[in-house]
């Protein structure tokens, strides 16, 4: 909590934990499992919202349409792209942009983690960059831990 809003891992913990239990941990998280992980991470945020409350949410929402769910909850399903952010939740997405080869080091150096390092290039595979249509800053990892997080916490201060 150095940035002052609370950062919490709470609300999705209970469904992480029965998904890792069901697939494993060397797997990746079935679309049938994450979308009710994703719908439950976007009712914590629409709390939030509704509360006028900041907060943190850590997620990977690889793909455009996960980080849509985010914003706008089950409409996000019925539709392609829901467009632009303006009519969801004030989301404000801050992608960690590093290369493969740094990512699967520090992937490799983290202990007691569900995701192994050689999901990574899986990973990759499917990801979809934050476009014009999302609020979100990119981030360079290729630097030390605490300018990554002071370079956050200017972005969303």
């Amino acid at each position: 909590m150095a940035s002052g809003y609370p950062l919490t891992d709470e609300v999705t913990e209970t469904v992480c934990v029965e998904t890792q239990t069901q697939i494993g941990p060397r797997s990746d998280l079935p679309r049938q499992d994450r979308i009710p992980w994703l719908l439950a991470i976007y009712g914590y945020i629409k709390s939030l919202s509704d509360s006028n409350t900041p907060g943190i949410v850590t997620c990977s929402a690889l793909k455009r349409k996960y980080r849509d769910i985010l914003v706008f909850g089950e409409d996000a399903l019925r539709k392609e792209h829901a467009g632009t952010q303006e009519n969801g939740c004030p989301v404000l997405f801050v992608y960690l942009k590093g290369s493969p080869t740094l990512i699967s080091a520090r992937l490799k150096e983290r202990k007691g983690h569900f995701m192994p390092a050689e999901l990574l290039q899986s990973q990759i595979d499917i990801l979809e960059e934050p476009d014009e249509f999302e609020r979100h800053v990119t981030v360079d990892i290729d630097c030390s831990v605490d300018t990554i997080v002071s370079s956050i916490i200017k972005h969303i201060k």
